[in-house]
C-alpha cells in the first residue's frame, strides 16, 4: 500500500512540474522566434520599420493578449481597474490594470498567476483552434491570407511579459500544491499523456 501511494505520489509530482514547465517554456519558445523574425526583419528595415511591424502590424496579437488577461481577470473573480490597448510612450503596447480579490486565503495568489499565463495558455489554444477548425475551411485566397495574419498575430504576442513572469511566481506554490492534490486524487499522468500525443 505504501509503494502505491509513493508511486502515485511520485507521478502526481512530474505531472505537477510538467505543467508548471510546459506553460513558461512554451512562451520563452514563443519569444524567441518572435525575436528571430524581429531580427532577420532588422536585416532589411530600420528600427522604427521592424517596430511598427512588430507592434503595430500584428496589433490583433496585442488585443488578444490583453483580452486574455481580462479574461482569466473575471473568471478568477479578480477585478479590472483599466484596460489600455495603445500607449503613449513609443515602446509600450497595451496593459491590464487589476488587482486579486478573494475571501479564501491562496486564492489570491492562484489569480496572480492564472491571469499572467492567461496569454501563452489562450495563445496557443486560439493559434491552434485557428489552425485546425478555421484555416481548412477557407475557400478564397484572402480568406486563407486572413486567417494566417490572425494565426502569426496571435502566435507572436502569445508570451509572457517580465512583469507576467514576476506576477505569476507569487502564486506558483499554491498552483503546485493544488495540481500535485489534483494529480495526486485523480491519478493522471501527463507524461504518459504528452508521450502519447508526440508519438
Amino acid at each position: 500500500m505504501t509503494q502505491l501511494v509513493e508511486a502515485r505520489l511520485m507521478t502526481a509530482a512530474i505531472s505537477t512540474i510538467l505543467i508548471l514547465l510546459v506553460i513558461p517554456v512554451a512562451g520563452y519558445l514563443i519569444l524567441l522566434a518572435r525575436k528571430g523574425c524581429l531580427y532577420l526583419l532588422g536585416m532589411v528595415f530600420d528600427g522604427d520599420t521592424v517596430w511598427l511591424i512588430a507592434n503595430r502590424l500584428t496589433f490583433p496579437g496585442v488585443i488578444h493578449h490583453e483580452c486574455a488577461h481580462a479574461l482569466f481577470v473575471v473568471l478568477t473573480g479578480a477585478k479590472i481597474q483599466d484596460i489600455e490597448l495603445f500607449h503613449p510612450q513609443h515602446d509600450r503596447l497595451g496593459s491590464v490594470s487589476w488587482y486579486p480579490r478573494s475571501v479564501f486565503p491562496g486564492a489570491q495568489s492562484i489569480q496572480c498567476t492564472l491571469v499572467s499565463v492567461a496569454p501563452v495558455v489562450l495563445g496557443i489554444l486560439d493559434f491552434c483552434l485557428l489552425y485546425a477548425c478555421l484555416l481548412p475551411r477557407c475557400t478564397q485566397v484572402w480568406q486563407t491570407i486572413l486567417v494566417v495574419y490572425l494565426m502569426l498575430s496571435i502566435f507572436f504576442h502569445a508570451t509572457m511579459s517580465s512583469q507576467d513572469i514576476r506576477i505569476a511566481w507569487k502564486g506558483l506554490p499554491v498552483c503546485a500544491l493544488i495540481l500535485l492534490v489534483f494529480f495526486f486524487i485523480t491519478g493522471l499522468d501527463m507524461a504518459s499523456i504528452i508521450q502519447h500525443s508526440i508519438l
